[in-house]
């Protein structure tokens, strides 16, 4: 009888086991369908509690929306009864002034409640001014207690919000749990990350109910389901073993004789075909497979040696006991061996020194242990040469997991970890001066708080490295950079780091060190610094160099905020033009404070420019000797804060140049400016505004357009403006200054250049600038009548502006014997406290003019 005939009483035989499968599979979908209601039950039960809790809590919203109300519109009797009857469902009530401190609301006829008090203590960590910015509501976890929460933002001159919070507790819980007939009880725990079933979420981690339901009805199914199973499992065993025999005798007998048929083959060694296939039964036809089997082995065996020829990685084939099987060319050449009397060799006897012990052992470990591969890396010693090579072990296994060998790969990485190093090394530093750059500065300043100890962080500027780079080009400036890292690197002690961490800033840590070891060092950098001359196109060149000093201590502070405070003291030490000084961070310095604050005076002043909160005041400037056909009034900056105080520019200025605002707010300037003059057209004829201009507005590059759009805009005549440009500011941004004066001066606007002798100009800068008046630094002329030197350097300032046809105003006049030393010398205007305080502008009122101010 053919195997077909066979299998066919094969699969008849097998035909009542697979119904009594198919009935069990049958009770087993009545089952699960059971316990897929039973889940959407609990399911339900769950959302029905969860709406009973959001539900409550609802409630809360709408009694703190009702006190909301009643405190936005005053009605104190209202608020008390709706805070005394919120209070007695556990509702507690509490505001938040402007300055982020919370008070208890209170019904003056209940006594104080402690605890108000201890919510009000337990709010506190967690709230904030900007808590308020919208409504909302949840569940948050303070201590060991749950509450639920509700904040809402007020329309109220003392209060920014108001919250209520009330307990959550368990009892609460069983509560609305005691409704659902299945829930047995609930609980309150985190809910994971993402999780959909969290309660509505205030603060900390997010909730969830977990709740335990009855589970007695399920007890009794479970164990009614277990007895069914049993009598089934044992009637499916009695069914297989009776299954298992007749398949032995029919399908097993004749698949046992081919088996011993490929054995045979195997045996001896027939690698094609080695299989009998004459005959017509389906066993004939698995002979014509298995031969074709074994002729697709022979071919991937000799794609295999193909491949391990072509490979451009050592291979090297071991059996159980880490002999080698086999070598392709490239292990070869790598190990320095020939292909004859490498097999049954193992590494350690061909491979000398420490790499050929390693290679061995790690085979041994592969193949002993229960591992799958290895990786590691040796050091080659050979041909009086070191090589990395990196190796990958991996074991061969059996279709039953006996390890057969293992597979060892090498690789010569010698050429790649030198490169790694290299690009390691590049990496880690500045390519125009050799030394660390700032990312790795950061990294080790990252590395102090870990180290016990004090230890220097600095903050280093250079000084006129900026009109190198102007003047000579980058080239030059990078010269000099090398120069100074070279100075700066022979004056640090070994093991302290040095970076450069920006364009003309450089970084330095001393670890281990006092104040005094500290200024020592930097004293004798600063000499070497100091001592540089830079030779270039037949000029000469020297630079300064500012430096801020903080102290980092264990424990105390973060690095990066140290460093922060070492940058203020430089900066702030710049800011007083203390060039070439060493400026040691003092936390109880008012300037260093102030500095320290900066960023939020930089939020204020963004916040003044958007909600128009600059104001403009005015100082007159008036003429010495004669009558002018134009009064003459500078335009003050100042800020308006919420209650309003007027704030001076010299509490915000730095912020807004530190963070470069300050052509925001020059264009700000430009525009309120224009509209004044726009209200108030009938003072075109006799009105000159001088409006100032930062060194940074000089660089921006819309700086002209802005002020065309303004022009065209408010149809202001030219003639009635005067930009002032600082003497630093103009000399800083020579080339981009010259080309904005020129460009403004075209369209027909005046200019002065402010604080003239305060910087490093010279007359040779006055004379290819086109100014129309210079102002006289108020230094030389507050001491004027008393200081013979200010007074022959103002006339000299006076003289030469006068031959070159330049007007002139002297600054910080404050008294009538400085006005007459004025006069005399023929100075053509004066401006100071002498001549009028500031005011606001929107109060300015035209006087008539009288010829030049009076003695």
């Amino acid at each position: 009888m053919k195997l077909s005939r066979r299998l066919l009483l094969l699969l008849f035989c097998l035909a009542i086991p697979l119904i009594l499968t198919a009935t069990g599979a049958a009770y087993w979908m009545i089952r699960d369908g059971f316990v897929g209601y039973e889940q959407r039950t609990y399911a339900a039960e769950r959302a029905h509690l969860q709406m009973d809790v959001e539900h409550w809590l609802t409630q809360n919203r709408k009694s703190m929306t009702a006190i909301r109300t009643a405190l936005e519109s005053e009605r104190p009797e209202a608020l008390d009864f709706l805070v005394a009857q919120a209070r007695q469902r556990g509702l507690i009530s509490l505001v938040m002034n402007h300055h982020g401190e919370l008070h208890v609301l209170q019904n003056p006829a209940l006594p104080v409640d402690g605890n108000s008090e201890a919510m009000r203590a337990l709010l506190d960590p967690i709230l904030s001014t900007g808590t308020f910015q919208y409504e909302r509501s949840g569940f948050a976890r303070l201590g060991h207690q749950v509450f639920g929460l509700v904040a809402q933002p007020l329309n109220h001159r003392n209060w920014r919000g108001l919250i209520g919070i009330q307990a959550f507790d368990q009892t609460l819980l069983d509560t609305l749990s005691y409704r659902h007939h299945r829930i047995h009880t609930a609980t309150l725990v985190d809910a994971p990350e993402g999780s959909p079933l969290a309660l509505p979420h205030f603060a900390g981690t997010a909730l969830t109910l977990e709740p335990q339901f009855d589970l007695t009805e399920r007890q009794i199914r479970t164990e009614q389901i277990h007895r069914v199973m049993a009598i089934l499992a044992l009637v499916l065993v009695l069914l297989a073993l009776a299954s298992f025999f007749t398949f032995r005798r029919i399908l097993l007998g004749p698949i046992g004789s081919l088996k011993q048929r490929i054995e045979q083959g195997l045996t001896q060694r027939k690698t094609s075909r080695p299989l009998p296939e004459s005959g017509q039964d389906e066993l004939s036809e698995i002979s014509q497979l298995c031969n074709e089997l074994f002729s697709q082995r022979l071919h991937q065996r000799q794609q295999i040696s193909t491949l391990l020829r072509t490979v451009s990685d050592a291979v090297v084939l071991v059996d159980p006991q880490a002999r080698i099987e086999l070598v392709n060319p490239e292990a070869e050449k790598l190990l320095a061996v020939e292909h004859g009397p490498v097999r049954q060799c193992a590494l350690v006897n061909l491979v000398a020194g420490p790499a050929g012990q390693e290679l061995h052992a790690a085979l041994k470990e592969l193949l002993s242990s229960g591992r799958i591969s290895l990786e590691g890396r040796v050091s080659l010693q050979q041909g009086g040469q070191k090589r990395q090579l990196e190796y990958h072990a991996a074991r061969t296994l059996d279709h039953e997991g006996h390890t057969l060998g293992a597979v060892l790969v090498l690789r010569d990485i010698t050429h790649s970890e030198q490169m790694k190093r290299e690009l390691m090394h590049k990496s880690q530093r500045d390519q125009t001066t050799g030394i660390y750059n700032r990312h790795t500065f950061e990294q080790r300043l990252e590395a102090l708080a870990d180290l016990p100890g004090q230890h220097a962080i600095c903050y280093m500027d250079l000084n006129r490295f900026k009109l190198i780079n102007d003047s000579c080009g980058h080239e030059a400036g990078d010269r000099m950079l090398r120069d100074v890292a070279q100075e700066m690197v022979r004056s640090i002690r070994p093991g302290d780091l040095l970076a450069r961490i920006g364009g003309d800033e450089f970084g330095l840590i001393m670890k281990d060190t006092s104040a005094l070891e500290t200024a020592r060092v930097l004293k004798q950098l600063m000499e070497r610094v100091e001592g540089i001359t830079l030779y270039w196109d037949s000029g000469s060149y020297r630079v300064g160099i500012s430096i801020g000093v903080a102290f980092q201590r264990a424990d105390e502070q973060r690095p990066r905020e140290v460093f922060k405070d070492a940058e203020i003291a430089c900066h702030a030490n710049k800011g007083k033009g203390g060039e070439s000084q060493i400026h040691f961070f003092d936390s109880l310095d008012q300037d260093l404070a102030h500095q320290r604050n900066a960023p939020q005076w930089a939020m204020k002043i963004n916040e003044a420019i958007v909600n128009d909160d600059l104001v403009l005041f005015y100082q007159p400037i008036e003429p010495v000797q004669a009558s002018s056909p134009r009064r003459k009034c500078e335009v003050l900056l100042r800020i308006r804060e919420e209650g309003g105080r007027i704030l001076a520019p010299g509490q915000f200025i730095a912020a807004a140049e530190r963070f470069n605002l300050m052509p925001a707010v020059d264009k700000a300037v430009i525009r309120k400016s224009f509209e004044w003059l726009a209200r108030n057209s009938h003072l075109w004829n006799t009105q000159v505004l001088s409006i100032n201009l930062s060194g940074t507005t000089l660089s921006n590059g819309n700086l002209v357009s802005y002020i065309d759009e303004m022009c065209a805009l408010y149809r202001v005549p030219p003639e009635t403006i005067c930009f002032e440009v600082t003497e630093t500011a103009a000399i800083a941004n020579e080339n981009r200054a010259l080309e904005i004066l020129h460009a403004l001066r075209r369209r027909g606007f005046a200019f002065a250049l402010d604080d003239f002798g305060s910087g490093f100009a010279s007359y040779g800068y006055l004379r290819q600038l086109p100014v129309d008046y210079v102002k006289i630094d108020g230094c030389f002329v507050r001491n004027l009548a008393n200081n013979a030197k200010d007074y022959a350097i103002v006339k000299s300032i006076h003289d030469v502006c006068r031959v070159m046809g330049i007007e002139t105003v002297a600054e910080f006049v404050e008294d009538q014997e400085t006005l007459s030393r004025l006069r005399a010398i023929g100075v053509n205007y004066a401006q100071g406290y002498g001549i009028g305080r500031p005011k606001d502008l929107e109060t300015y009122q035209p006087v008539p003019q009288e010829d030049g101010v009076k003695a």
